[in-house]
This record gives structure tokens, C-alpha cells and sequence, in this order.
């Protein structure tokens, strides 16, 4: 079929001639950041998935929800690489009409549905994680208070995509002259805008609350990071809004969503991929110890290490009967008794204070046998200064 003969979806521009066979194309950039940001979100979800089940053998509600945000992340990259095949990275005035309608709009509109859904699960699944990590009932309340407003918005873009036009097929046919339809554009802008305040509350509403954990500044550094780099995505937001700003204002739709698409992409991926990186520190601690200061899988940074030894006895120095006799003056002394149990869950806590005796109801020793026992001496002295 020659160009004569083809319809194209938009009249070129004055200077321009429609071209059908060799026309100006920029979606070999789209395939790229693809496949680059899908395949990281896809390890670092790897790596999440095999943490919990063989790690810390542990699943949440934060990690099925962001299973589900992967999921619908590989169907938006599905979709978006099909539209290639109807226009997206080409210029209106080279594509025929028939590829536009109805097809390149059908998928333009489930793909925004499909994008809505999955940054809802992606910010929701992290700010879930969040309350595991931080006690504080404040913190819970900004937290659920933040969930709502994200799942509130999230639920009400896909309603509004889906029922953006009436009659429904309106949105894709434009061979329906009767009925109305919302201006797309803005409301993808104003929906970019909630986007990125969620994004940011999401990264300071634990600001506060970090400076209270008590933990080594290494870990501290680690967390400031994964703060970073949800400042990024906010960073990534802003990006794509002003790709959207190109969107409202230029006609040629299928070259200007080949950017807007582009950057809900890498969006979304570095979105999963954040968030991921706030549940790995345990398998970095079991196979990359030292990333994170810790001794050969213990748990403990090599400062800590000396220190303990500073102050007490190698584990597994002492006999079982010598644990509690080391000296004859007892009267001022008080013995705490720590045990890490073989089969505990590797969490960021392994060493429990036992709350019992380890002597069984015999009277004798034996209920610790599974674990390793740490006994630390110290002595109080009672002193008075005088004005």
C-alpha cells in the first residue's frame, strides 16, 4: 500500500510530508529504559524474595504488595512496548489513523491505569515496611494517614481513566462524535502533582523518628541512603512532570507519550527497587557482612566485638558449672545471661535478654543447651560525695 493511499492520524505540519516507511523515531530509547530499569526492579525484587523465604524465612503484607507492583510493572512494560507497534515514538503525520484508533489509545488508557495502580502499591508497600521499624503511635498515625492519601488517589486515577470519556469507548474511538470527555493532559498533571507529595511525605515522615534509633553510624549512613534515594524518585517525578507539561501542550501525541512513558517507567522501577532496598539488610549481612561492618555473619561490628571483649569472656570460654562462680565475694554482684538460639529468626536483633532462670524445673542446667550463652559479671558499689 502506498503513502498515497494511507490516511495519517494528523496533518503534517507546513514543511513536513507524511512518511510511512522510513519516518522519524525515537522508541528505541523507550526499549532501552526498559530493559535496563525493569531488570533491576526484577533483581532487586529477586533478592527481597529470596531474603524472606531462606533468610529471615518471614513474608509481610510489604512484600506481597510488592510482588503485585512488579507484576503490574511487567504488564505496563508489556503494553507500552506493544504500542511501538501502533505509533509511540513516531510523529502523528506518520502514522496512520487506523493504528491510533483504536488501538495505540486502548493501550495508552490501560496503561495509565495499570501505571496508577502500581505506584499505589509500590509507596504503600514501603510505608507498611516503615511500621515494623519504628513503634512510635505518632509515627503510625502519619504513616496510616499517608496510606490513605496515596491508596485515596491512587484508587480515584484508575475511576477517572476508566471513566474519563462517556460513552466509555470514547476514550479510544474516535469515530464516536457523540458525548464528552475530560482533558486527559491535565488531569495527568495534576495527578503527577499528588504523585511527587507523596512521594516526599513518604521520605520525611521517618526522618524525625530515625534520629532517635539508637544504632552505629554505618547503619545509620545505610538508612540515609534508602531515604536518598526516595528523593530520587521524588527527583524522577518531577522529571516526568514536565515531560507531561509537553504532553498538554503538544498535539502530536504519539512522539510526546514516548517521554511521558519513558519516565513513568524508570519512575516506577527505581520506585520498587527503593523500596526493596529497605528490606535486604539481612541478606547483605549474611553474605556481605563487612558492607555493613559486621564480623563474619555474627552480627556484630568489629568495634563491638572489642568491646565486649573488653569487658568479659569469649563465648564458649567458660564451663557450664564455672558460668555464675567467678569470685567469692558475691554479695554486690549481679549476672545477666544473653543467648542467641539456634533457629531464631535472623532479624536485626540476635541476642535475647532471657526474662528465666536457665536452670529447668529440676533444678538443673539444660534449657539453654540450644544456644549460646554469654554471661557478663559486674559489680555495684554504693558511694556518697560530700559538698
Amino acid at each position: 500500500m502506498t503513502s498515497n493511499t494511507i490516511i495519517p492520524a494528523m496533518p503534517p505540519p507546513a514543511g513536513h510530508t507524511s512518511n510511512f516507511v522510513n519516518p522519524d523515531y525515537i522508541g528505541g530509547k523507550f526499549v532501552a529504559v526498559n530493559c535496563i530499569f525493569l531488570s533491576l526492579a526484577l533483581i532487586s525484587l529477586g533478592v527481597r524474595i529470596w531474603t524472606r523465604c531462606f533468610v529471615v524465612r518471614n513474608f509481610r503484607w510489604d512484600d506481597y504488595l510488592m510482588i503485585m507492583a512488579l507484576i503490574l510493572s511487567c504488564i505496563l512494560s508489556a503494553l507500552t512496548l506493544d504500542m511501538l507497534n501502533w505509533g509511540l515514538g513516531k510523529h502523528m503525520w506518520d502514522v496512520p489513523m487506523s493504528s491510533v484508533t483504536p488501538k495505540f489509545l486502548k493501550l495508552n488508557v490501560i496503561a495509565a491505569i495499570i501505571y496508577c495502580a502500581a505506584t499505589g502499591f509500590t509507596k504503600i508497600s514501603v510505608l507498611i515496611f516503615y511500621l515494623r521499624i519504628f513503634p512510635s503511635r505518632n509515627f503510625h498515625f502519619a504513616v496510616w494517614t499517608i496510606v490513605f492519601i496515596a491508596g485515596g488517589y491512587s484508587v480515584a486515577s484508575i475511576m477517572a481513566n476508566i471513566f474519563s470519556c462517556n460513552p466509555i469507548p470514547k476514550s479510544w474511538d474516535l469515530t464516536i462524535t457523540t458525548g464528552s470527555c475530560m482533558n486527559r493532559p491535565v488531569f495527568y498533571f495534576a495527578n503527577a502533582g499528588l504523585g511527587i507529595f507523596t512521594d516526599f511525605a513518604t521520605v520525611a515522615v521517618p526522618i524525625p523518628w530515625l534520629r532517635r534509633l539508637q544504632m552505629p553510624i554505618r547503619q545509620k549512613i545505610a538508612v540515609a541512603v534508602i531515604l536518598a534515594m526516595g528523593c530520587f524518585v521524588g527527583i524522577v517525578s518531577c522529571i516526568r512532570l514536565g515531560s507531561l507539561y509537553t504532553l498538554l501542550t503538544s498535539p502530536d501525541l504519539t512522539w510526546a507519550t514516548t517521554d511521558a512513558l519513558m519516565w513513568c517507567t524508570i519512575e516506577l522501577n527505581l520506585g520498587i527497587f527503593g523500596g526493596c532496598v529497605t528490606a535486604i539488610r539481612p541478606f547483605a549481612r549474611r553474605y556481605f557482612p563487612r558492607l555493613l561492618g559486621l564480623s563474619s555473619g555474627v552480627g556484630y561490628s568489629s568495634g563491638q566485638q572489642s568491646r565486649s571483649r573488653k569487658h568479659g569472656h569469649p563465648l564458649g570460654s567458660l564451663a557450664q558449672s564455672e558460668r555464675n562462680n567467678f569470685s567469692t565475694n558475691g554479695a554486690n554482684q549481679y549476672t545477666t545471661t544473653l543467648t542467641t538460639l539456634r533457629g531464631a529468626p535472623d532479624n536485626d536483633s540476635e541476642e535475647h535478654i532471657l526474662s528465666t532462670s536457665p536452670h529447668n524445673a529440676t533444678g538443673k542446667e539444660g534449657d539453654l543447651s540450644t544456644g549460646i550463652i554469654r554471661t557478663v559479671e559486674f559489680d555495684v558499689k554504693n558511694s556518697s560525695t560530700v559538698p
